[in-house]
């Protein structure tokens, strides 16, 4: 009896640490790296289940005892197979011993208010069509399937719901009939904002929600497929919370062998506090103590970096970017402390100036070489996302003397050595363009497919009033292991799906709905 009552008090005494003030200069946030690998050889039944109870046991987890708030990626928990009702937030109902919903969506509320926490999870989403003020035609059996951001409050209440807007593919999946901006208040003082996967690319709702000043944090479970020489997922993580100086809770699909993995927290323009990208499969909550953005004299505490070398990396499988057409200078493979040269393509020029060091390889040795490359021009995001227009400047490494080297790694790394040390490195580059038309992201790499930390560079834009950002990189420390150094830019404005501009194709939208209800 003595002992049950000491259980009983050591499990209050834990749920009562567990909410942070509102108050407080800090929240706790815990955000989940998530293995898939047995998700190809069980039944989608079977998948849910046994992914249903990982889950559980994640946040029933000692690891999770200090957290607010645990964020779980995308497709991790179900199937299109599976897909599952979820209330509205509307309804202000907590589905927990709710028979009408499936056990993913009772067992998570129920649990989240067993242990006290906000829970954000992905999962397959489905939803009678149609639904009111949308007029598109409807599947054979009358149903929606949408990627859905579910958010549990410690109740087991669903306090908001977001449904991906951009999809990667996704067959079977539907979305919207317009962007969704969903935002959910905290008993810890922060309003987040939902984003998932791919919609970190697009201006609605992403670079919306960070633009908005009072949605400080972003919540982003992904299925990333990285890619080289700017899209891997730490990178652009990093890059895109900087760029917009809000935390980033990111949490990612663990499958290197099909290049999904990147999972961290990132406390705006202060960077990293603990990232991962991983050679082989994990299931890990990493946790962290997240500085609210409002107080920027809070304490950070960043996490050791997790680091592997080139040659463990080289088993995460990487896409590589549209880069063919990119304009392209060699740097030239001598040492050179005021290297300086100017490189254009349409209607951007780049200036780069370095001061490096080379040094000869060892015959047999790997080594990378480096080329500057200066972009503007078309790029197709996926297949059902359409093309838009990038603008880059960069440094980037390639692993031979072709071009088509240039983005990238070696498959078998053992061998590398490093034969460049970068001492200074400044990018400047004017673009066209309203700020809220026009991501432009710090874009930094290393061998290790790791991001450079925020204190070795410094990123500026400056409007000059006449719709021109004057964009200026600069790396601040050196660097031996580089593999990307520059400005990636992306017009949100120009973008067309299918070969049609995406203003007529709202207005084709709409036009086609108004038909619809006159007649």
């Amino acid at each position: 009896m003595v002992k049950e009552i000491l259980i009983i008090i050591c499990f209050s005494v834990a749920i009562s640490v567990q909410q942070s003030d509102p108050n407080a200069d800090h929240y706790w946030a815990g955000v989940v790296e998530f293995s898939i690998e047995d998700r190809s050889v069980k039944t989608p039944a079977e998948y849910t289940a046994e992914a249903l109870d990982r889950y559980k046991r994640i946040i029933n987890s000692v690891d999770a005892n200090p957290v607010d708030i645990i964020v779980f990626p995308e497709y991790g928990l179900n199937t299109i197979e599976t897909a599952s009702f979820v209330p509205s937030p509307s309804d202000n109902l907590a589905p927990c011993n709710h028979l009408m919903y499936d056990p993913i969506v009772r067992d998570l509320s129920c649990i989240a208010r067993q242990r006290q926490k906000y829970l954000v999870v992905n999962l397959i989403e489905t939803s009678h069509c149609p639904e009111s003020y949308d007029w598109r035609d409807c599947a054979e059996d009358g149903l929606y399937r949408f990627n859905t951001n579910v958010v549990f409050d410690r109740d087991g209440f669903v306090i908001a719901r977001y449904r991906k807007s951009n999809l990667y593919g996704e067959r079977g999946v539907n979305v919207t009939h317009s962007h969704e901006t969903v935002t959910f208040d905290t008993d810890f003082g922060v309003r987040m904002g939902l984003i998932t996967s791919f919609d970190i690319l697009f201006g609605q709702p992403a670079a919306s929600l960070g633009q908005l000043t009072d949605v400080t944090d972003i919540v982003f479970p992904a299925e990333w497929f990285s890619g080289l020489p700017f899209l891997t997922a730490a990178q652009l993580q990093q890059g895109w919370a900087y760029r917009h100086n809000v935390n980033l809770l990111a949490a990612g699909i663990s499958s290197p062998e099909a290049g999904s993995t990147g999972t961290g927290v990132y406390a705006g323009r202060r960077g990293r506090i603990v990232s991962v990208m991983n050679y082989q499969a994990e299931e890990k909550l990493y946790i962290a103590q997240v500085p609210k953005i409002d107080r920027p004299s809070a304490t950070i505490s960043r996490h050791p970096v997790i680091k592997y070398t080139p040659a463990q990396m080289s088993k995460l499988a990487l896409l590589r970017d549209q880069i063919d057409s990119y304009e392209y200078a060699d740097l030239p493979r001598v040492s050179n402390a005021n290297f300086n040269q100017t490189l254009c393509q349409k209607d951007i020029c780049c200036n780069f100036t370095a001061d490096y060091t080379f040094t000869n390889p060892q015959q047999g040795q790997k080594f990378y070489r480096y080329r500057l490359a200066v972009a503007s021009g078309m790029r197709r995001f996926g297949e059902s996302a359409g093309e838009s227009v990038v603008k880059v400047c960069t440094i980037l490494a390639c692993t031979g003397d072709a071009l088509s080297s240039c983005g990238t790694h070696f498959d078998d790394a053992t061998n590398l050595v490093n034969t460049v040390r970068f001492n200074s490195i400044e990018i400047e580059g004017t673009f066209q363009g309203e700020t809220f038309d026009f991501m432009l992201l710090p874009s930094t790499l290393d061998s290790s497919i790791l991001p450079l930390e925020v204190d070795e560079f410094d990123f500026n834009i400056e409007d000059d009033g006449s719709n021109h950002q004057r964009t200026n990189l600069k790396m601040t420390k050196p660097r031996s292991d580089l593999y990307t150094f520059g400005i990636w830019g992306r017009e949100y404005s120009f973008f067309v799906s299918k070969g049609i501009p995406i203003v007529v194709s709202y207005f084709l939208i709409t036009v086609s709905v108004l038909l619809k209800i006159l007649f």
